[in-house]
């Protein structure tokens, strides 16, 4: 029993710690509605962590142990590489959406306990947590659904025909600019040749007719990379020929590997 609340402890504090310092990295890159989010999230796991506490006081008359960050299970708190994701990309819906997720993985591992433990007061605290997991995963339910709607009343009614040849031309653009500021001038060039021979073979044969609508892609380099990354992997999911869809698939691999060599440019 000792053990079962300290890791419901170690859950609760590693859920506060990583939204903390996803909150710390929205304000360092100028997104504070998103760092609100998430001081929000670390508000909620801070809450969850009293309950576990003021428990563990009511059954065993003390405070759970802290354990160290290996004895935590692994792969129950994901925050799916959202830190990696150009801020421009990230909006509530998404930051809630990994908030979702993560109370149900722990919902998920509280009712495998639940259904496993070796004795019947282990198997009814696991009950217990798992139930407290899955209001927790419903309250953020209903603050997702929310953000879904809001985020559609605000979204910006300026729509643009997409142009991909046009934008593999700007980040072509915007890469050769990078050729005179870094001293990774020969990696830029290449990135950038690349993306003017991809501007012009998609303006002699464009990917789709016609042209999708939609509101404006970002414009910062990274930011435009990714977009281009995640525009031609759905087009590879969702075009209705397979010669597009393999034409969509391929694009994809050229723009996946060029934003991760752009974000390793970018850190050295």
């Amino acid at each position: 029993m000792d053990e079962l609340l300290a890791v419901a402890m170690a859950m609760e504090k590693e859920s506060a710690e990583r939204y903390a310092g996803l909150a710390e990295h929205m304000r360092t890159v100028g997104q504070q509605d998103l760092a609100e989010v998430f001081d929000r999230l670390v508000r909620e796991e801070n809450g969850h962590i009293d309950l576990v506490a003021n428990w563990s006081r009511q059954i065993r008359d003390r405070v759970p142990e802290v354990l160290p960050p290996e004895a935590v299970p692994q792969g129950v708190f994901d925050d799916e590489g959202i830190h990696l994701v150009s801020p421009e990309l990230v909006d509530a819906y998404r930051s809630l959406a990994v908030a979702v997720r993560n109370e149900e993985r722990a919902f998920a591992f509280w009712s495998y306990v639940a259904a496993y433990g070796a004795t019947a007061e282990i198997r009814k605290a696991a009950e217990r947590m798992a139930s407290e997991e899955l209001e927790h995963a419903k309250t953020l339910r209903r603050e997702r659904r929310k953000a879904f709607f809001e985020s559609r009343q605000l979204r910006p009614l300026v729509q643009e025909t997409y142009d991909l040849s046009a934008l593999e031309m700007e980040v072509c653009t915007r890469l050769e600019e990078h050729t005179d500021m870094s001293g990774n001038k020969r990696e830029y060039r290449d990135l950038a040749l690349e993306a003017r021979t991809l501007s012009l073979d998609l303006a002699s044969a464009p990917l789709q007719e016609p042209a999708p609508i939609g509101p404006p892609p970002p414009r910062s380099l990274e930011a435009l990379c990714e977009w281009l990354a995640d525009y031609y992997i759905d087009a590879g999911e969702h075009l209705l020929s397979q010669a597009a869809r393999d034409r969509a698939q391929a694009l994809a691999t050229i723009a996946v590997k060029r934003l991760a060599l752009i974000r390793n440019l970018g850190r050295t």
